[in-house]
């Protein structure tokens, strides 16, 4: 069912057996995955069907230093779907060496196996819509061949791959089923406030909601907080209690800690002299889902040079991050304005006006420097993106003189990289926006020029072409990529799980340390944060997640309150 404020009255207090805080696909799969068990599910979205310039404006935030994150609301949506609503659909699963604990990688190891966790990326596969769980080219491709036919070794290989969902927006594609659904009960534009301690010291009571205007609580037997990597530790922080003085979760200072997300980007040049055997495209299998090929470092050589896992790809030469959305940024604006004009008076407009400039001055000026060398790509993509399944983006043409090296690495886990509560800025709500200073290691650049250098030196020795880099340029390359870096959207990290309380915030069951009825969902979780965009894990964690609530939601069954009419 599907909930707006005219159900639900000023002061009221909702009960559910569990309250699901986040409207992505964290939230809506725990959700789906849960309809059948017979418990009462309530999931608060954060936002409607469409994203607001209101609702985008609870998403900004303080960056430290300026200028070294792309603004909090760039990459993040407060509407029903969250990001899955402008979704890429990149779909790749963590490798078996990033769950383990790597000598040469402080803080690393999950607390189960990539082979723990494999039956649920095979559902995630399904949920993200991308056909079977298969990525490995030599076997969805029969007669695959080597994307640079010789550069194949033991060191470097070419038959990962990844596959793309067409993209699927989670709020839309499984409308019909929340809807049709007797368990659940999805809040439109709702927007959690706090998690309330009033009974006990270890348990969560109730959470304060505001819905269009309207404030009200929903009690729960279990609570799941799954609103992002962002999100997940300003919640947590900003609803401190007299049992959790500096914030749920918080007894050892590691709320909002080991903030990681990807550096990629694109710096040497290639010249390939076999164009002919050249295989950088998209392919289609059976299905009709769109899979391409990269390179990835075996482990092997990862133990052996102890660098972090990183992949590369062939794009385009003169791309440097890629990641600045000159759509997201013209829409941004676009509504902005249109927020300033539409207030009921001069005094509204201006206060409004002054709110809103730092981000409006930031996307008017990716759209000034980035706007004009993307339209040609734009208007290709447009007319691509008729289809369902659309192809992804457009790569160069065999005859370009030059291919770009992309690439894309594992960040070092940090304990100085953090999320942490702003001391002098709040929303609308009057809650502490998030402040994020993400720091990166002398090592994350080593791992990258160390990648590199493997990659070159092997192209080089098999006289495969020519190539344009400097190990001494990809330092200072990587240097101005820190300093102005964008996520992606990939907040990883910031409510870890750990075996120890002591260097985590949430247990192998993501259940939150000292309290008893709360959980995590989400990247947030992820103790390290691999090569690969995390919404494939995402999802096949959270359904992990789910089975195991199904029998602790039965364990806990309490009589049922006073609920939706």
């Amino acid at each position: 069912m599907i909930v707006t404020k005219n159900k639900v009255e000023p002061g009221q207090t909702l009960s559910t057996d569990l309250c699901i805080i986040g409207g992505g696909p964290a939230a809506i799969s725990m959700a789906l995955r849960l309809a059948s068990s017979g418990q009462t599910i309530t999931v608060v979205t954060g936002g409607g069907w469409s994203e607001t310039v209101t609702n985008q404006d609870l998403n900004r935030g303080v960056v430290s230093p300026t200028s070294a994150h792309e603004p909090l609301e760039e990459n993040r949506r407060r509407q029903f779907g969250g990001a899955s609503a402008v979704w890429g659909g990149r779909c790749i699963p963590f490798d078996p060496i990033d769950f383990e604990r790597r000598s040469w990688v402080p803080d690393s190891g999950w607390p189960f196996t990539y082979d723990d966790l494999l039956p649920f990326y095979h559902e995630a596969a399904e949920l993200c819509q991308i056909g079977a769980f298969e990525f490995n080219a030599q076997t969805a491709f029969p007669h695959t061949r080597e994307i640079i036919a010789g550069l194949d070794s033991e060191e470097i290989v070419s038959y990962p791959m990844e596959r793309w969902s067409p993209p699927v927006n989670f709020a839309r594609a499984y409308q019909s089923e929340l809807e049709k659904s007797e368990t659940i009960q999805v809040l439109i534009d709702a927007h959690v406030l706090r998690l309330d301690m009033n009974d006990e010291p270890d348990r969560i009571s109730a959470v304060t909601v505001s819905m269009e205007g309207i404030t009200f609580s929903i009690r729960a037997d279990q609570f799941v907080l799954a609103a992002g990597g962002i999100e997940n530790p300003r919640l947590l922080l900003s609803s401190a209690s007299t049992y959790f003085p500096t914030g749920l979760g918080n007894q050892y200072d590691n709320v909002g800690r080991y903030y990681m997300a990807h550096l990629d980007g694109t710096y040497a040049a290639l010249n390939p002299t076999d164009r002919n055997r050249l295989q950088a495209d998209f392919e289609r299998d059976v299905n009709g889902v769109y899979c391409r090929r990269r390179w990835w470092i075996a482990e092997s050589a990862q133990k052996d040079k102890e660098l972090l896992n990183t992949i590369f790809f062939l794009y385009h030469s003169d791309s440097q991050n890629g990641h600045r959305d000159v759509l997201f940024s013209s829409r941004y604006v676009a509504k902005s304005m249109l927020s300033i004009v539409g207030q009921k008076s001069v005094r509204g407009a201006i206060q409004k006006l002054r709110e809103l400039s730092p981000s409006i001055r930031e996307h008017a000026a990716n759209i000034a420097s980035n706007g004009l060398s993307q339209v040609p790509e734009l208007v290709q993509l447009g007319i691509k993106r008729l289809s369902k399944r659309r192809l992804p983006f457009i790569l160069p043409s065999k005859k370009s003189q030059y291919w770009g090296l992309f690439f894309q690495a594992e960040q070092r886990p940090n304990r100085d990289s953090r999320v942490y509560l702003s001391a002098s800025e709040k929303d609308a709500f009057g809650m502490p926006r998030a402040e994020v200073h993400i720091a990166f290691t002398e090592e994350d650049i080593t791992s990258i020029v160390t990648a590199h250098r493997l990659f070159i030196n092997t192209f080089r020795q098999n006289k495969l072409g020519e190539v344009i880099y400097s190990e001494e340029g990809l330092r200072q390359f990587l240097r101005k990529q820190i300093l102005e870096f964008n996520s992606s959207a990939h907040h990883i990290g910031t409510t870890r799980m750990s075996d120890d309380p002591r260097t985590g915030v949430v247990d192998r069951d993501s259940r939150v340390y000292g309290l008893t009825n709360l959980y995590m969902a989400g990247s947030s979780v992820f103790p390290t944060g691999g090569h690969a965009n995390p919404t494939l894990t995402i999802v096949a964690h959270t359904l992990m997640l789910a089975d195991h609530l199904k029998t602790v939601l039965i364990r806990s069954k309490t009589p049922a309150g006073s609920g939706f009419a």
